[in-house]
Order: structure tokens, then C-alpha cells, then sequence
């Protein structure tokens, strides 16, 4: 993703919502370290939905009906769209897309 065109966004273990959003990784990551949180931080494009990224990217092609559906476009992530995965304010795995 293009630097100025993505934003951080961090989930708690076990949350089902975002706690916060970063404009930078390292103001993630300062914050997840001084507070000893665990969970996932997750790039995401700005403006622009992740459906909508992936299939301008070239990673998702839409190949049945259901592809394009409203369910299963309000939950779509992609597995390209880099993460971090944290345990206690440390990073435990990065998972580049």
C-alpha cells in the first residue's frame, strides 16, 4: 500500500471491534508496547474498502454471486494486507501480505 494511503488498526485479543487507529506503524506499536496488549494490528487502505483493494491488487478475483454479496463484502479482509501479532506489548509473528 501506498505510505500516506493506509492506516493501522488494532483488535484486541478477543475483541470484536478495533480499539484504536494509527496513522503510522510506530505510533501502533509504541502504544501496544506501553500498555502490554495482545492482539492483531492490521494495515488498512484509506478511503478505499479492503473488497475494493484486493481486487485492484489482483488478489481477489470474484468468481460466483456470492462474491458479490453484501455479507460477504461487509466482512472481507484480505490475507494480502500486512498484520502483526502481538502478545503482551511483543511482537510475536508479522505477516507480510
Amino acid at each position: 500500500m501506498n505510505k500516506s494511503n493506509q492506516v493501522y488498526v488494532f483488535n484486541g485479543q478477543k475483541s470484536g471491534l478495533a480499539s484504536a487507529v494509527f496513522s503510522s506503524y510506530r505510533q501502533a506499536e509504541f502504544w501496544i508496547k506501553r500498555n502490554y496488549l495482545s492482539g492483531i494490528l492490521i494495515e488498512y487502505p484509506l478511503n478505499e474498502s479492503c473488497y475494493d483493494w484486493a481486487k485492484a491488487q489482483g488478489h481477489f478475483k470474484e468468481r460466483s454471486a456470492i462474491d458479490r454479496a453484501p455479507i460477504f463484502i461487509a466482512k472481507f479482509v484480505s490475507a494480502y494486507q500486512r498484520n502483526w501479532h502481538f502478545a503482551n506489548g511483543q511482537l510475536v509473528e508479522n505477516i507480510d501480505g
